[in-house]
């Protein structure tokens, strides 16, 4: 490994060490005062492990060479993946929906939905950037930082546009958080794959990005309207997982996997 690739890898395993371990002692802590719906707190310690090893997957399948080849890469990479989801979900939690006072403190069911589609969908965002050949570690950042930085404006506009963080942390409406654990990994997949492919310019990228990337938009549009529909109201306080959150749900992750099987 060169200098800069070590560095990078101190300060990913730093990171990641501070951040997932201040998540777990949390977790935990929080759970041995809790008294009830202790289960959705498994959340912070059961999906990220889920997480790593979808990442795992993909860059021992779908990387470069010399990252399928090597142990030293692929865990280098493994770090570096869990700094970027740690810092991109901290930088989500301000954007409406807090792990700590949502999940753990509130035991808030609708939260865990939508915390486990931010985790997996971010995931999706900074995997794909590891899909193809390049010439370094910075072509990942740059791809990642594409993607998840798209996926975190489009969750900003939607809950400014529709309510959806409202109907999660004040409601409290699973269904509401299903759906938005739906569109979050549907988007962060479709996204993940818009920056895959062997490197050829950071123009390039780009370009490929909007291309193949657009869908997400329709994804989106299409998520403001129905919020505005199915979200809770005051003739109906509580939604239906069932038949207002799981449809919902299957549809766009169905949808988004037609997308990524034909652009395969």
């Amino acid at each position: 490994m060169s200098g800069d690739e070590v560095l990078v890898l101190v300060v990913s395993l730093i990171v990641a060490v501070l951040l997932w371990g201040k998540s777990m002692y949390e977790t935990l802590r929080v759970r041995s005062c809790a008294s009830s719906k202790s289960a959705i707190r498994l959340v912070p310690l059961a999906v990220p492990l889920v997480c790593a090893g979808a990442l795992y997957y993909v860059l021992r399948n779908y990387a470069s060479h010399d990252v399928r080849d090597s142990t030293v890469y692929t865990t280098f990479y493994m770090f570096m993946g869990a700094a970027w989801v740690g810092v991109a979900m901290r930088v989500w939690g301000l954007l409406g929906i807090s792990p700590r006072d949502d999940l753990l403190e509130r035991s808030n069911f609708a939260a865990a939905f939508a915390i486990f589609g931010a985790l997996l969908g971010l995931t999706f965002c900074f995997a794909g950037g590891n899909v193809g050949d390049g010439p370094g570690w910075w072509v990942v950042v740059f791809a990642a930082f594409l993607s998840s930085g798209a996926l975190l404006v489009l969750w900003a506009a939607l809950e400014r546009l529709s309510g959806l963080g409202e109907a999660i942390t004040v409601d409290r409406d699973a269904a509401t958080g299903l759906r938005a654990a739906g569109y979050l990994i549907g988007a962060g997949a479709i996204l993940g794959r818009a920056v895959a492919g062997n490197w050829v310019s950071a123009g390039a990228t780009v370009a490929d990005f909007a291309v193949l990337g657009w869908p997400v938009l329709i994804i989106f549009a299409v998520a403001v309207i129905l919020e505005r529909f199915l979200r809770p109201s005051a003739q109906a306080p509580r939604r239906s997982v069932l038949f207002f959150g799981l449809p919902v749900f299957l549809a766009v992750i169905a949808a988004s996997s037609w997308y990524l099987k034909v652009k395969s």
